[in-house]
C-alpha cells in the first residue's frame, strides 16, 4: 500500500512536472513566433530604409553634380574670358572619402592635342587662380545671400599686364551682373579704366597719422581723411 502511494506520488509529479514544461513550452512558442514577426517587420521597415537611403543619396548626388557642372561652366567661361589666348577649363572632381563627398578643384588646358591638368596655384600659376578663386567667392556669397559688398586686396597682383584690361572688364561685369559693388585695392592703374569710382590713398602725417582719400573718378566726394 505504501509502494503504491508512492508510485501514485511520483507519477503526479511528473504530469505536474510536464504540464509545467508544457506551458512553458507554449509560452516560448507564442514568444517566439511574436519575435519573428517583428524581426520580419523590422527586416521589412530597414530594407524600405534602405531604398530610401539609396534613392536620397542617389538624389543628393544628382544635386551635388548639377551643382557642380553649373559652377564649372561659369568659372571656366570667367577664365576664358580673361586668358583668351589660353584653352583654360576648370573642373571639379567629386569623389568620396571616407564616406563622404569630396571635390578637388582642378584646371585643364589643351595644348597641341595634349591636356595638361593639374590644381590651380601648382599648375598655373597665381594669374589663373586668383580668377578660379575670385569667381568662387562670388558665387559662394550669392549662395548664401551675404554680400553687402565685396573687399579684393591685391587680389589681382598676379594677373599678368597682358591680361589686365580682360581682368578688369570681367570684375566691372561681375559686379553688374551680381548686384555685388567690389572694392579693389591695387597699385595697378590699368584697372582704373573699368572702375565707376576710384580712390587715390596716401598717408597724411601734418599733424597725426591718417589716410587721406583723393578722389581720381567717380565718387561724391573730393577728399576724405581717416583715423586708422
Amino acid at each position: 500500500m505504501t509502494q503504491m502511494t508512492e508510485w501514485e506520488s511520483r507519477v503526479k509529479s511528473l504530469l505536474s512536472s510536464s504540464i509545467r514544461i508544457q506551458t512553458q513550452r507554449d509560452a516560448l512558442e507564442k514568444e517566439h513566433t511574436k519575435t519573428t514577426k517583428e524581426v520580419e517587420v523590422l527586416s521589412s521597415n530597414l530594407e524600405r530604409l534602405t531604398m530610401a537611403g539609396e534613392l536620397l543619396r542617389a538624389l543628393m548626388d544628382k544635386l551635388v553634380l548639377d551643382q557642380v557642372h553649373s559652377i564649372e561652366s561659369v568659372v571656366t567661361e570667367g577664365l576664358k574670358s580673361i586668358f583668351y589666348d589660353e584653352d583654360l577649363a576648370f573642373h571639379a572632381e567629386v569623389g568620396q572619402a571616407r564616406g563622404k563627398i569630396s571635390i578637388d578643384l582642378m584646371i585643364a588646358k589643351s595644348q597641341s592635342g595634349v591636356e595638361i591638368r593639374g590644381a590651380p596655384l601648382d599648375t598655373f600659376g597665381g594669374g589663373v587662380s586668383s580668377i578660379a578663386s575670385l569667381t568662387l567667392r562670388l558665387l559662394a556669397l550669392m549662395r548664401l545671400k551675404k554680400f553687402p559688398f565685396l573687399i579684393l586686396d591685391e587680389t589681382l597682383a598676379a594677373v599678368s599686364a597682358e591680361y589686365t584690361d580682360q581682368a578688369g572688364q570681367f570684375l566691372a561685369k561681375l559686379s553688374e551682373t551680381t548686384g555685388i559693388p567690389i572694392l579693389l585695392v591695387t597699385h595697378n592703374h590699368m584697372f582704373l579704366d573699368h572702375a565707376k569710382s576710384s580712390y587715390q590713398g596716401e598717408k597724411d602725417l601734418s599733424t597725426e597719422p591718417s589716410l587721406k582719400l583723393k578722389r581720381l573718378r567717380g565718387g561724391v566726394s573730393k577728399g576724405v581723411n581717416e583715423n586708422p
